[in-house]
């Protein structure tokens, strides 16, 4: 009994820090822009050279394909733009007769702090301990988020620009998570 305990236990120590950092996002935003029609690299390609202009340190940026639903369901192409523990998920999908632009800026929690959220009944604590958010990680990741929103903004008012088609200003505001989740 307790060898079959005990193989229980070191299988789901080994599961946890196998397995895929928690991930909490801190803002997204999403708009439709109907009755436009834009290739989703090329607005990729205009999104990375505006980003790139600003002379970020230590960013970058990749092409992923995210599922859509379950592990057999199609995927989407989506342009990942990384700095620090954050990276930004900005997708540019072609929708009903227009384009459809959303992003998600999500912390990447560390391996180690996943590791002690497993920690049975005091894990969550010692997280909150040791992984506080701070109003420093709160600020950079508004500033990486403002930053990369201001980006893809202008981008979309340059491709736009000869249509006609304008954003409003409640249109251009990101939505903020609960950030420090009270």
């Amino acid at each position: 009994m307790i060898p079959a305990l005990l193989f229980i236990l070191v299988l789901l120590v080994i599961i946890s820090i196998l397995r895929k950092p928690k991930e909490d996002y801190h803002s997204n935003w999403a708009q439709l822009l109907s009755g436009f029609k834009f290739s989703t690299k090329e607005f990729y390609k205009l999104v990375k050279e505006e980003m790139q202009s600003h002379e970020i340190k230590e960013i970058s940026f990749e092409e992923v394909s995210l599922k859509i639903g379950s592990v057999f369901s199609s995927e989407r192409l989506y342009l990942r733009v990384r700095w620090k523990e954050y990276y930004y998920d900005l997708c540019f999908a072609p929708f009903g007769d227009g384009c459809f632009v959303s992003w998600w800026l999500i912390f990447e929690t560390s391996p180690e702090e996943e590791f002690l959220t497993k920690i049975p009944f005091i894990g969550e604590w010692i997280r909150r301990v040791f992984f506080r958010k701070t109003y420093y990680k709160i600020d950079t990741a508004s500033m990486f988020m403002t930053y990369a929103h201001h980006s893809v903004l202008a981008v979309i008012d340059e491709i736009t620009k000869s249509t006609g088609i304008r954003l409003t200003e409640a249109e251009r505001k990101p939505i903020l998570n609960d950030i420090f989740h009270r």
